[in-house]
């Protein structure tokens, strides 16, 4: 499979006052498929970026399709793309991957989101009409204008959208309030920012809602605050490495010439996952169980406390 691939940019649309709408195509290669729920990684100037695919996997005509909202940062990805990126551009972009994927097995599909946290959702959606399944959309937005899909999703999904336009109070009451009534085999999935998600996370949990039915949307790691340096003793490597503060374990590692796997960079997907020996672990990411982290960790956000040993295959 290549690692990426130069796609024309075929379209852009004005969805909102701050949110676009970008479709790439390619006109020499087929781009892979890819499932509802997917992302597609873009390699801008100033590094890669991850952007939920909007369009129905099931209708893909050699195209991918994103909606990226305009952060205000002058460096960042999406301010980039609003600004400097026209229709008739070539842009590269790694194949799909999808860390968030539809459980099938669910006999209803709960979709919680707010913000731009929407875009996942309406690939999910289209997918699933398509299917004849059983879902439904709660969207916390600040209000109309802020919506990029609005009239889509009334014409769409009428009787299976509710909006949350109220104040924070009300809004909070009215998502419990639906929370408390999910039936047994509901899969809830859950997409915004990062206060809404942990909300969404936090009560259920609180209500003893399986674990393995809620399912999170999280291109950015948790923020450590403050990091701080570290020592990492690699056992089966006889070495002794230091993390810089500006720096991950997983970037350390590579610099020692101790190259692991790595895929997300974000602590979503497991695949830098190394063991760890003995010390302390301040974890970064929403990938491993409770269990799982006393005595394993992600590389590539998280970070170790003074000292720590680790293992590597």
């Amino acid at each position: 499979m290549e690692d990426f691939y130069e796609v024309k940019v075929q379209e852009i649309k004005q969805l909102t006052p701050t949110i676009k709408s970008f479709t790439f195509i390619s006109e020499n290669t087929e781009l892979p498929s890819f499932g509802a729920g997917s992302h597609i990684t873009l390699h801008l100037p100033m590094g890669m970026r991850q952007y939920s695919l909007i369009n129905n996997p099931l209708d893909m005509i050699n195209e991918y399709e994103i909606a990226v909202k305009k952060t205000g940062h002058l460096e960042s990805g999406s301010t980039y793309l609003h600004e400097d990126i026209y229709e008739g551009d070539v842009v590269k972009v790694s194949p799909p991957d999808n860390y968030f994927p539809l459980q099938m097995e669910g006999k209803h599909h709960v979709f919680f989101a707010a913000g731009i946290g929407i875009t996942p959702f309406w690939s999910m959606m289209s997918y699933l009409r398509s299917l004849g399944e059983s879902f439904e959309l709660h969207y916390a937005v600040s209000g109309q204008d802020a919506c990029p899909f609005y009239n889509e999703m009334n014409e769409r999904y009428a009787n299976q959208v509710t909006y949350y336009l109220m104040d924070r109070d009300s809004k909070t009451k009215k998502l419990k309030e639906r929370l408390r009534e999910l039936k047994v085999g509901t899969h809830v999935y859950i997409c915004g920012p990062q206060s809404y998600m942990d909300f969404i996370v936090k009560y259920t949990r609180e209500l003893g809602y399986p674990k393995k039915y809620i399912h999170e949307e999280r291109f950015k790691a948790r923020k450590i605050e403050h990091p701080t340096r570290f020592k990492v003793t690699i056992v089966n490597e006889n070495k002794t490495i230091q993390v810089n503060s500006n720096q991950s374990l997983l970037e350390a590692l590579h610099d020692a010439g101790i190259t692991i796997p790595s895929a997300c960079r974000q602590g979503i997907c497991g695949s830098c996952e190394v063991k760890v020996c003995n010390g302390e672990v301040l974890h970064n990411d929403t990938f491993l169980t409770a269990n799982e982290k006393t005595d394993k960790m992600l590389t590539c956000v998280s970070r170790g406390k003074g000292h720590i040993s680790i293992a590597v295959e």
